[in-house]
């Protein structure tokens, strides 16, 4: 691996965790807003739905400008334009501003995973490592959000929360954009051969509308874990209760689960059957997520460890599963599907979490639904034709 490659490898999986961490950090500094703002959860809840869907729609057409256009150009555009708006929003003054700059990381946000993914296997030779340790980085922008907003806030205020991880998006931009004019400024990659899975065009269709189901189940499934949890755990883990930092580490602790489980199962899905490995993980997550709803303290933070590793220790089971599914001409489609319906339409789980908690006082009717939104992705697997039904073309 010479220079040039470990340069990509280091811009996208820094762009990676940025990406995540951007993202997530209004779900800590929530609790702090409650108060400031005097606003109720579903309230504040409802200022993220925009910032949700505009994460997962605007990933179809940058995908597709970014097969058009210029994939560097797009990447520079991800970093100034989140680090612009995630600092705009730490300047809000009322709900309305909030809203406006979470839309702003939102939509600029998008940009890095159908573009950056793609750009990334364009220069390097070792596709699973580079797209292994890029996942890597991902889960790490899950991990450090809630402990780099929960400690910035408590240290200082919520403001600060957003404008310092804004100034250094900005600034590995600007890093990004000089190696673009010497370290990286070498020829891209020929594009690698790859064998898709066919069939008659009613199993495919049938495949993919599955396939689509799943991922809007397991994107609502997502999204309501990463935007309730630091609500649900500020009241049922008393131990850190109050406490934006304490309550931050145990979110951290239940990504960092999150982030061996896509190591552990990625390994897996090379070895064992992908279809029979999703839904044997989403079967294990259901009865799982129904113990988290009846427990509390660390036996609470403990079962949530348990359920975010199964639950995205499957993500990379599906993406192998869309790669084996799909005709290599219509990855970068597919994906941008993929986001499409994991980020964009499953951003109601966010708007059902203040919906659910407002009127209950709790969240275990959301419980509730988690556990039928992973029975029901455990269905689909089920249903999903097996290798042996394909012919490699």
């Amino acid at each position: 691996m010479n220079n040039s490659e470990t340069a990509a490898i280091g811009f996208a999986s820094a762009g990676h965790t940025l990406c995540h961490l951007l993202t997530l950090l209004f779900p800590i500094v929530l609790l702090a807003l409650e108060v400031e703002m005097e606003l109720s959860y579903k309230d504040l809840a409802a200022l993220a739905v925009p910032a949700a869907f505009l994460f997962g729609a605007g990933s179809l057409p940058a995908g597709w400008l970014g097969d058009r256009w210029s994939k560097t150009t797009l990447l520079e555009i991800f970093f100034y334009g989140t680090g612009f708006f995630t600092i705009l929003t730490g300047f809000a003054q009322t709900p309305m501003m909030l809203a406006g700059g979470l839309a702003g990381i939102g939509l600029f946000a998008s940009i890095y995973h159908p573009v950056g993914m793609s750009w990334l296997v364009s220069r390097t030779t070792k596709t699973g490592t580079a797209l292994g340790f890029n996942g890597l980085f991902g889960s790490l922008g899950y991990v450090l959000a809630p402990l780099v907003a929960g400690s910035l806030t408590g240290m200082w205020s919520w403001r600060i929360a957003f404008i310092v991880p804004g100034i250094i998006c900005i600034v590995v931009g600007i890093l990004f954009s000089l190696a673009l004019r010497t370290i990286l400024n070498t020829a891209v990659l020929p594009a690698k051969k790859t064998t898709a899975l066919t069939n008659s065009s009613k199993n495919i269709w049938m495949t993919f509308g599955l396939m689509g189901m799943a991922l809007l189940l397991t994107g609502m499934f997502h999204q309501i874990i990463q935007f309730s949890l630091p609500k649900d755990f500020d009241l049922r883990v008393l131990l850190t209760s109050g406490s934006l930092l304490g309550t931050g580490s145990m979110v951290s602790l239940v990504y960092a689960a999150g982030a061996i489980g896509q190591l552990v199962c990625g390994r897996l899905a090379d070895r064992y059957s992908e279809r029979q490995l999703y839904f044997s993980l989403f079967l294990i997550t259901t009865p799982l997520v129904a113990l988290a709803s009846q427990l509390t303290e660390i036996p609470l933070v403990m079962s949530m460890m348990l359920v975010v590793f199964m639950s995205t220790g499957a993500l990379p089971v599906e993406n192998t599963l869309l790669v084996r599914y799909a005709p290599s001409h219509r990855h970068g489609l597919v994906f941008g599907s993929k986001f499409l319906l994991g980020f964009g339409f499953s951003a109601s789980g966010i708007y059902l979490s203040g919906w659910v908690f407002e009127y209950t006082g709790s969240f275990i009717w959301l419980y509730g639904l988690m556990v039928l939104l992973a029975s029901g992705v455990a269905i689909i697997a089920f249903l999903l034709p097996g290798q042996q039904n394909f012919q490699p073309v």
